[in-house]
């Protein structure tokens, strides 16, 4: 936010503005945020300001010196920049649309190129090798422009014109094309990795051979004309309508910007998902099977019920995974039903849980519960004890009726074992 004491000065006039600067040139003006929109500053001096997202637009800015300043996506929306001193003033995002320049005023050659865009004052349209980092081409009218082996690295080109543009081997790493007209451009060999592509009209253009890892194709219109290579238009079919309970066996979907799309229910079993982007996607119930997310983005992912045995997660960026029920497989064997939380850490990955020492209780519980054959043997072993208890217990009650009939049987068939027992013995 701007100084509010540099505010209430500026505010005031150049006049004013400058004889305090005059008198304090060691400060760095702060004017970040500022809303100047419509006012009067010809020839204030605000060399080295911050002036970072500052609205200037209408602003009169003739004879202004602003070498040295950080203009990064201010607002030049109509300001009169005349005769403006702008020397290696940051530019990046800055808004030139109807804004007033003349061959006096100083600034970067790439800021002249997109006031011309943006202003419509090309006529051949010819940037081949063109450097456009960074900046803001909303709305531009790049239909039919030769930008091969143009620098386009994050440029604003949101609802920008490109229709029938000639782009091959251009750089658009992270470049913005949301709601940009693409019919018919050709962008074989172009990089468009990190793109956004998101609402993008692109009937008939041209994709193949073009780098798309992580572009994001959410709300972007294909046709039957669109030339693009199987794996990105696969990408573009799974996030645009979804792949509930489709077969996905295999696919190759690594590097992939899948965010927030709908695979709940499907076959992923051996699908490569390596770094993909599956932020708030939905996998509930999908067969995850030595499926290989190493690397894989998997914040906000609901993965209930979904099986992951054997899946590779090594390094996926997400949350710590928590482990509810048993439903889910790990590539350890474990069984776990898993849904990620919210927290920005390395996901971890459940792994099995060590077993717990016996307590006392436990012990005796499993020395109880033997083989099915020690069981048997010791029922056998009970009826054996209870038949010779029986026989004892009958012995005993015929004894106990006639107990000298017994004993005399009993003498008389020990008495010839005496007798020759005792001839067998010697005598003195």
């Amino acid at each position: 936010m701007a100084n509010p004491e540099h505010l209430v000065l500026i505010e005031q006039g150049t006049t004013a503005w400058n004889e305090w600067y005059g008198k304090n040139k060691e400060v760095i003006p702060d004017l970040a945020k500022a809303n100047l929109s419509g006012l009067n500053l010809s020839g204030i001096n605000l060399k080295k300001a911050n002036l970072t997202d500052a609205n200037l637009s209408h602003a009169n800015l003739t004879k202004s010196q602003l070498t040295d300043a950080n203009l990064q996506r201010a607002n030049l929306l109509a300001a009169n920049l005349e005769n403006a001193n702008l020397r290696n003033a940051n530019l990046d995002y800055a808004i030139f649309i109807r804004a007033k320049l003349n061959a006096e005023t100083i600034i970067a050659l790439k800021s002249r190129h997109v006031y011309d865009i943006v202003n419509g004052l090309v006529k051949d349209k010819s940037f081949n090798g063109i450097d456009l980092r960074n900046t803001n081409l909303f709305r531009a009218d790049l239909s039919h422009a030769d930008l091969s082996h143009a620098k386009l690295e994050n440029a604003n080109l949101s609802s920008a014109n490109l229709s029938n543009a000639y782009l091959f081997k251009a750089d658009l790493t992270k470049a913005n094309l949301q709601n940009a007209d693409l019919r018919n451009a050709y962008f074989s060999q172009a990089n468009l990795s990190h793109v956004y592509l998101n609402g993008a009209l692109c009937c008939g253009t041209y994709f193949k051979d073009a780098e798309l890892k992580f572009a994001n194709f959410d709300r972007s219109q294909f046709s039957h004309k669109t030339m693009i290579d199987l794996k990105w238009h696969s990408v573009w079919e799974i996030v645009n309508r979804g792949a509930a309970k489709r077969n996905l066996s295999g696919m190759d979907l690594s590097n992939a910007n899948l965010q927030g799309a709908d695979l709940s229910e499907a076959n992923l079993t051996n699908a490569n998902l390596s770094h993909a982007i599956l932020r708030y996607s939905k996998l509930g119930r999908a067969n995850l099977t030595n499926t290989d997310l190493a690397g894989a983005n998997i914040k906000g992912v609901n993965l209930e019920q979904a099986n992951l045995k054997g899946a590779k997660l090594r390094s996926a960026i997400g949350r710590e995974i928590d482990v509810r029920s048993s439903i889910a497989k790990f590539s350890t064997s474990t069984s776990s039903n898993v849904m990620v939380k919210e927290r920005p850490t390395t996901i971890q990955v459940a792994t099995p849980t060590p077993p717990t020492p016996l307590t006392p209780e436990l012990s005796i519980t499993q020395n109880q519960s033997k083989p099915q054959k020690s069981r048997q043997g010791n029922i056998f072993g009970l009826l054996f004890l209870a038949i010779l208890a029986l026989l004892v217990a009958g012995c005993y009650i015929f004894v106990s009726k006639d107990p000298n009939f017994y004993w005399q049987k009993l003498l008389q068939q020990v008495q010839p074992e005496k007798s020759q027992v005792e001839q067998l013995i010697p005598t003195n």
